[in-house]
């Protein structure tokens, strides 16, 4: 199978999963500037308190799984 790079100005992190992994490793990449918060996607299925910890620092959070799947992005099934 031929890897190809992704392009840094369309790369994308989406987590399945909102827990405390997700939020460790989405804190890090925000915080080292290695990606913008916009740039990092989350899926909250009902813990608000899960949302909101991640709206804080940015992150787009979204309802369910399906609505954070797209190309150029790294998917993390935290679960």
């Amino acid at each position: 199978m031929e890897t190809l790079p992704i392009s840094a100005e369309s790369f994308k992190v989406r987590f399945i999963g909102a827990g405390k992994m997700a939020e460790s490793i989405a804190r890090g990449v925000v915080a080292s500037g290695m990606l913008p918060p916009n740039r990092n996607s989350t899926a909250v299925h009902s813990n608000l308190n899960r949302r909101q910890v991640f709206e804080f620092f940015g992150v787009n959070v979204f309802s369910s799984s399906e609505e954070i799947s797209g190309s150029s992005s790294l998917y993390l099934s935290l679960e």
